[in-house]
């Protein structure tokens, strides 16, 4: 059989695409390989880099619980409600940022909460035989059996 136009062009058509694959499989890779050694420079020369506890691959061991008062209001009108506080503990163990993640109820134990886990101290944690700031999340429930709770005034000034 002769080779026709026809197939000589579906012949060329066919090499040309195979190696635009492989070409924009070797694209792909090379990128690949780019944007993980910029992530490795960027996360080296961070001074304040902060894992997930997550990464290290056990929880954080809390040495003192900071135990949060009861508000005065909520204490009165028997509220309940949980907070959970996203912190960062730095490489002594100590609370050194604290926000609220979610509360229910919204406001009512959000304060006292947070002043709560500013308390906290954790063993230091360590990762490649370093220590390391790692960041967490400390519940703190409000209940009909906490109301032993020492309570406190909402207005109270920091």
């Amino acid at each position: 059989m002769g080779e026709t136009s026809e197939t000589r062009e579906i012949s060329c058509y066919l090499r040309v695409r195979r190696y635009n694959i492989i070409d924009m499989k070797k694209i792909f890779k090379i990128l690949a390989l780019l944007s993980l050694a910029l992530t490795l420079l960027a996360g080296d020369s961070e001074v304040g880099e902060v894992l997930d506890f997550t990464q290290l691959g056990i929880i954080p061991e809390m040495i003192d619980a900071g135990v949060p008062c009861y508000p005065d209001s909520a204490y009165k009108e028997r509220v309940s409600g949980a907070v959970l506080v996203d912190v960062i503990i730095d490489e002594d163990g100590k609370v050194i940022s604290a926000e609220v993640a979610e509360a229910q109820p919204e406001g009512v134990f959000d304060e006292v909460a947070l002043e709560a886990a500013l308390e906290c101290t954790f063993k230091p944690m360590t990762f490649e035989g370093r220590a390391v700031k790692v960041s967490y999340r400390i519940p703190f429930v409000f209940g009909r059996d906490q109301y032993h709770l020492r309570r406190c005034s909402r207005a109270k000034k920091r």
